[in-house]
This record gives C-alpha cells, structure tokens and sequence, in this order.
C-alpha cells in the first residue's frame, strides 16, 4: 500500500540577480563585452552612458571597493553554483603581443577560405574524370584538420559503394589519393607520419642530405623515432655530422600539414587581459580592463515615457501593454547594471587580495617568488565563497611588466622541502626545467636521475611525482630528449 507523508525541507536558492552575478563573474572581458552587446540588442532599456568615468584603479593597499559589495554573495555560500551553470569554455589564444598603452584592438586580416575549400579548389584545377572527381571529393572528405586522411582506403571503398552506389577499387583510390597528396600543403592526404615526412622530403629539391632523409624516413623509422643514432650511422654507414644534417631536416618537417588552418580561418585570436599590474618602487597597483566594455544607463526617452504613461489617470490597451513592456525591460536593464556594478566590485577586491599575497612575485616576475596559493586562502581573505574565487580566476590574464600570464597559473600547491621551507609547486617546476635545460643532450638524464638532482636541491619527491612534473610541463622522456652533437 502507497503511503503519502508531508515532510519539511529548507532549501536555499539563488535569485534572478545572483544568477546573472555568477554567469558575468565567469566571463574573461572579451566575451562580457560581447555579452553587453547582446543585452543592448535585446532590451531597448539599455543605452551607452557616455559620460561616465572608466578608469577603475585600485592598489595593494586598498581596502575592498565597497563593503557591501559581496553582501549577495553571503547568501549563496555553500552552495554549489555548479548546480545552476555549467562551466561554459570561454577560451581566447594569443595570437599577437600588445603594446600595454594601446586601448584599441587590431585584427589580422584572413582568408574566408576554409580547408577543405582549399583543397576543392586545388582539386577543380586537375584534368580529372568525372569518376575520379567523385573519388577525390570523398577522399577530401575524409582527410582531418591536421591534414591526415582519417579513413582506411578500403573503407572509403566500402562507404562509396554503400551510400553512393559506386563501385571502386582500392587501386583507383590509391591512384587518386596520390594526386591528392601533391597538393598544398606538402604531406596533405598523407595516412600516417612517416608517409608525411616522406611526402615533404620527396617534395624538396634533391642532394645527398634529402635522399640521406628520405632512406631514414622510409627504411629506418623505428630507429627515428627511438632516437637510436648510433644504430642508424651505423647501418648508413655515415659520420655523425652528416647524419645529425638529415635529422635536422626532418626536425624542420610539418608533422601536421593541416594544423591550425580551419583556426585560422576562424579570424584572428588575441589575448585581452582582465587585469594590468603596474608597480611604482615597492608599491603595486592594478587596472580592471573595462575600457572597451561600454557603461550603461537606463535609456532616459523611455525612463520619460514610462513616467508619462503612469501619470495617465486612464490608459488605452495599446498604452497598458506599452507600459507594462517598459517596466519589465526595465528592471531587466536595472538588474543588468547593477549585476555589473557588482561584477566589478567583485573582481576587484579578490585581484587586490592576490596582489597582497603575491606581492614578491608581481614585484620581481620570478616564479621562485610564487608562494603556494589555493582558492581557500583568498576566500579567507575576501570573505567570499571559494565557488566564486574560482569563477573569477578562471579564464582571465593578467599584464604584468613581465607578461601577460593565466590568473589561475597563480594558484598552486604547497610542497615541504628538507629545510622546512615551504614552496609552491611551480618553484619544483621551475628548478626541474632549469635541471632538464642544463644536462648533457647527448646522455640526458632519466626521470631517477631527475629526482636525484631534485633532492639535492632540497625537494625529497618521488619519482612519480616527477614524472608527473615533467609531463605537465610537455618535456618528452630521456630517450626523446636525445639530441647529436654537431
């Protein structure tokens, strides 16, 4: 038998304001200022405040910009914003360095031309049949953005005879692929790496060192590839110098023809900072980058409108309706401002926290400054929930006169060392890189040997951990690292 009971539950949940404060707080200044204009386009509410002040300059001694500023977010600690927004990637590359003092952005002009319309167009220009077209445009279909063909002959066989009805053997699509691959860019349609590297070398002008390239690529790859030199001069019956010749060679080779084209063509990227970090002496300060992010204002000819529609004793239908548009848009717009406004506050009472707690970092630029920093302690600090320090950090940079770095980059773990001194894990990073840097590229030192030289520096860490390290940082393994004295 089903049984009903009445139970009673307190639950906290965020309002409208809160939730349009932590979907602004996650957006880096690019994608906030696409965001305003957005809103601008949606609500006739909203217009650009010319004449108010965008400079927003604070330093490491200012106090929080407003003590109320985070009197919202005390009604949303300990919840899991999570559970309300997914954590949406807004993620912008460098593309060109900027000059600090510039406030306008430049973008670099493009080609409309994807790809793959590239590879069409390449294709319109041979003497082909109609059936060998046909067998080319499937091929092209099937080559990725790295310039790979992504299908194995017999299946794009296979494919053309299911979907297209298209009988086709496997030496006509190889026939074909091979017209393909003379095409920009050299090893483009190529299946596999050392196809590609061969494709390039055969595409270059000939002498020893190229055909010395070419055998290695084709008939000793295994050996390339595990960086057994002393194996391959052996076989090739060559001296080091010249086979350390054909090696560079093919170290200057494209492994991916394709890469980044299909980017490319999606226009330029740049990196805008959020923060820029300046010091006078002992003493540093910092700007929210808000210049190109307009100001807004409740637009005044409908703010006089919706005052002289409310003074009416009596209304038409046409005018309640009008009415009752404009005070929803409004509080809409007012909600929007005052979200900003928050925004602001926000950002600027936990970037001055971390200014304060990485003070010796901003003031030198040396990694072996960075104390360790977790979320937790600016939290403390701020008075503000950890869910959202992490939504301010995460995705913005910051200029410093040492470079424009990842504010999440800040925050590290902290690691013990035999003296009692605490560092930050980017301090071990920094040291294992200056080590690796260091060793002799024709015996480089293994992952052991590294945790050796690491103990004597006095970080007692596994050799797992640094592993770890060293993959994180994208430094190959010991065999990979081998390098040919010239």
């Amino acid at each position: 038998m089903i049984s009903q009971k009445q139970k009673m539950k307190m639950q906290q949940k965020l309002t409208p304001q809160q939730l349009m404060l932590m979907s602004l707080l996650q957006l880096p200044v690019t994608s906030l200022e696409q965001r305003i204009k957005e809103e601008m386009e949606k609500n006739p509410m909203l217009e650009v405040d010319s004449n108010q002040n965008t400079e927003s300059d604070y330093n490491d001694t200012d106090s929080r910009p407003n003590d109320d500023s985070n009197d919202n977010d005390s009604d949303f600690k300990g919840i899991d914003i999570d559970e309300y927004y997914d954590d949406d990637d807004y993620s912008y590359r460098e593309r060109e360095e900027r000059d600090k003092n510039i406030e306008t952005r430049s973008y670099e002009p493009g080609s409309n031309e994807s790809f793959t319309e590239s590879l069409l167009r390449q294709l319109a220009m041979q003497n082909l049949t109609e059936h060998e077209h046909t067998i080319a445009t499937e091929i092209i279909g099937c080559i990725d953005g790295s310039g790979y063909l992504g299908r194995d002959i017999q299946l794009i066989a296979n494919d053309m005879a299911f979907r297209k009805g298209i009988e086709v053997e496997e030496a006509e699509i190889e026939q074909v692929l091979k017209i393909i691959q003379s095409f920009d860019p050299a090893g483009v349609g190529a299946r596999n790496l050392q196809e590609n590297l061969s494709i390039q070398l055969h595409r270059m002008p000939s002498d020893k060192t190229t055909e010395l390239a070419i055998t290695i690529v084709e008939k000793y790859f295994t050996h390339l590839t595990n960086r057994h030199y002393n194996v391959l001069a052996k076989s090739l019956k060559v001296d080091e110098a010249t086979l350390n010749a054909a090696i560079n060679k093919i170290r200057h080779l494209n492994p991916k023809p394709g890469w980044g084209r299909e980017e490319e063509n999606r226009g330029a990227h740049y990196i805008l900072p959020d923060f820029i970090v300046s010091n006078e002496g002992d003493t540093l300060s910092f700007t929210l980058n808000d210049r190109n992010t307009p100001q807004l204002q409740i637009s005044e000819t409908y703010s006089d409108l919706r005052k002289e529609l409310t003074s009416k004793k009596k209304n038409t239908e046409e005018e309640r309706k009008t009415l009752q548009f404009i005070t929803s848009k409004t509080e809409a717009a007012q909600q929007l401002i005052e979200a900003l406004e928050q925004r602001q506050q926000t950002l600027a009472t936990i970037m001055s926290a971390i200014l304060t707690y990485q003070k010796e970092y901003f003031l030198t630029g040396d990694n072996r400054n960075l104390l360790p920093m977790k979320l937790k302690d600016i939290a403390e600090k701020t008075g503000y929930d950890e869910s959202t320090v992490s939504r301010v950090v995460n995705q913005k940079y910051v200029q410093t006169k040492y470079g424009t770095i990842l504010l999440k980059e800040l925050f590290s773990k902290a690691v013990v060392t035999e003296s009692g001194d605490i560092k930050a894990i980017k301090h071990i990073k920094e040291t294992l890189k200056q080590i690796i840097d260091k060793e002799d590229k024709s015996n480089p030192l293994s992952d052991e040997a590294l945790t050796a030289e690491l103990k004597s520096h006095g970080y007692s860490i596994s050799r797992r951990t640094v592993t770890k390290y060293r993959e994180s940082m994208g430094i190959p393994v010991q065999r990979l690292r081998k390098e040919l004295q010239a």
